[in-house]
């Protein structure tokens, strides 16, 4: 009897680590994107899963119309939607410094920066 619980032990410890690195947080990731998802509203800017970058203008129960350009609405699935972006407003005086440090010129202004956090970097 105790063999065979000897021989079952390194089964399920392999169970175990299994769902604690790769079952749980896969779950916990559709959990958050299903949320997010549902969250979205009119004026979210979004990243679609093709890579197209635009303004949400009308959503419905299954689908969202999204503004890319000028006089140009795209219809897509609620699915394709990548992430949202997060705006923060930068203070004045933050983004005068930055302007200061990137450019050498002193005519920096306020301005909206996108907070990338979610966003893969590219080079």
């Amino acid at each position: 009897m105790q063999q065979q619980l000897a021989g079952l032990l390194p089964m399920i410890l392999v169970f175990v680590v299994f769902y604690f690195l790769l079952i749980r947080p896969q779950q916990k990731q559709r959990k958050e994107r299903m949320e997010m998802l549902a969250n979205l509203k009119r004026g979210d800017k979004v990243v679609s899963i093709g890579g197209i970058h635009g303004t949400i203008t009308e959503v419905k129960e299954r689908t969202i119309k999204l503004k890319v350009a000028e006089n140009l609405e795209l219809k897509m699935n609620r699915e394709a939607v990548g992430y949202v972006l997060k705006e923060a407003k930068v203070k004045e005086g933050k983004a005068k410094d930055k302007d200061r440090a990137e450019t050498g010129t002193g005519d920096g202004a306020a301005e909206t920066v996108a907070d990338r956090s979610e966003e893969p970097e590219r080079e």
